[in-house]
């Protein structure tokens, strides 16, 4: 009998310490803490659609999508119609697509100005923007990333209590966050292109050198930064710009014109393999209805952004996001607990193959469903797909099991997933 209870004493103490060493890992798990979320950003992430901060379409953006997924507060700086600037509407489809900013003047620049934004996210800031430009509170300036500054970053300050204008760095930290998403950098990239700036900033390798650093240097320090508060970061990578429908390959466009491409080749002043961006379709229809002769100018939008973008070009500013998107994935995995979430290769995935729903394929082409009217930033659909990669990622890194967005439903009432197919043109 004492042997048996001693066997049995001996068995109890085994299945005790086995239970306790199987349920180590499950303890040792990392953990994330939504609570207080924040989001440090630019125009991806501040939701712009159809080249527009506006509240009807900056609730369909990532970020949002993404927090109620996650069941997470986050209070976006919400601008009333028209938006900042004006919305764009599609008033034809067909080539050359007839695309316009709708009528209105914003008199409100905040329908929620006494609301602390917890989506800090800036449209046109650049990654030094982010760490240095702060409010100045002048809603008639014609600085248009001071101007967005101000609308997400200006309030309440001014309104509620004298306060320190902040970065959106320093307002990230002043606001004790638990878990921030960051998706910045992509115009540093894209504003050298859209400001007319690439050919100096791809000169030479001693330029591409020297941009580099310079992004290497403010991306640390925003992360060093934003990681100093403790805060889990889910930090994004920048996608491949000329995969957006804002860069046309002047192959497609010949066929959308249903003109041979020798033919368009010579009219414009163009190679077969270029990219003709979405501001030149005026000129380029001018062109083509002997309204003026080409070849195409060098500037396309008073911003300088260039009619045409060439092959090599194109090359190079891929090979300098990818060279970027090292700089980003070393220095998130140099920061404790950070997630890192690929958006470049699931850009690539959908460039290439496009996003199946039942009945249609959507496309990164000019309204093929993923991309709104202005060619750079996605459509509700576009943008949850985003949202699930966030969240896919997000659970592997943390063993969660947060539900992703359904993308059928979003799709099915996504005013720019046309249904018509004699409306999808540059497919």
């Amino acid at each position: 009998m004492k042997l048996r209870t001693s066997l049995c004493r001996g068995a109890i103490v085994c299945l005790i310490a086995c239970a306790s060493t199987a349920v180590l890992p499950a303890q040792s798990r990392r953990k994330i803490d939504f609570s207080k979320l924040v989001v440090v950003g630019d125009s991806l992430a501040a939701g712009v659609e159809n080249d527009s901060l506006a509240d009807f379409q900056q609730i369909h953006g990532f970020a949002s999508v993404v927090a109620r997924h996650v069941h997470a507060r986050l209070t976006l700086p919400l601008v009333p119609y028209p938006g900042a600037p004006n919305t764009l509407e599609l008033v034809s489809a067909q080539f050359p697509p007839v695309i316009k900013q709708v009528p209105g003047k914003l008199i409100f620049p905040r329908l929620n100005p006494f609301e602390q934004v917890t989506d800090l996210a800036v449209p046109l800031q650049t990654v030094a923007d982010a760490l240095n430009r702060k409010p100045d509170n002048n809603l008639n300036s014609t600085d248009e990333t001071q101007l967005a500054t101000d609308i997400v970053l200006g309030y309440p300050c001014p309104i509620l209590f004298p306060c320190p204008a902040r970065s959106q760095v320093e307002q990230a930290v002043a606001l004790n966050p638990t878990a921030i998403i960051v998706d910045i950098g992509n115009n540093d990239i894209l504003g050298a292109v859209t400001s007319g700036q690439l050919g100096s900033s791809l000169s030479s390798p001693e330029a591409i050198s020297a941009f580099l650093t310079a992004f290497g240097t403010s991306y640390g320090t925003l992360l060093n930064t934003l990681a100093a508060t403790h805060a889990t970061l889910i930090v994004a990578n920048l996608p491949d710009v000329t995969e957006t429908p804002f860069f046309i390959p002047v192959s497609a466009l010949a066929q959308e014109a249903k003109v041979p491409l020798d033919e368009l080749d010579v009219a414009l002043g163009t190679n077969p393999t270029d990219f003709v961006t979405l501001d030149a379709l005026p000129a380029v229809e001018a062109i083509l209805t002997n309204a003026t002769s080409g070849p195409l100018p060098a500037a396309c939008s008073t911003s300088g952004a260039p009619c045409v973008v060439t092959a090599a070009a194109a090359a190079a500013i891929r090979q300098v996001t990818m060279q970027m998107n090292t700089i980003v994935q070393g220095l998130t995995a140099a920061q404790p607990g950070a997630v890192f979430v690929d958006v470049f290769s699931l850009f690539d995935r959908l460039h290439t193959n496009g996003y199946k729903l039942r009945g249609t394929n959507l496309t990164t082409d000019f309204l093929g469903g993923l991309f709104s009217l202005d060619g750079i930033h996605p459509t509700n659909t576009g943008y949850a797909i985003l949202a699930n990669e966030f969240i896919e990622d997000i659970n592997a890194a943390f063993d969660t099991h947060f539900r992703k967005a359904d993308i059928e439903g979003i799709a099915q009432f996504d005013p720019l997933v046309l249904r018509d197919e004699r409306c999808r043109g540059w497919r």
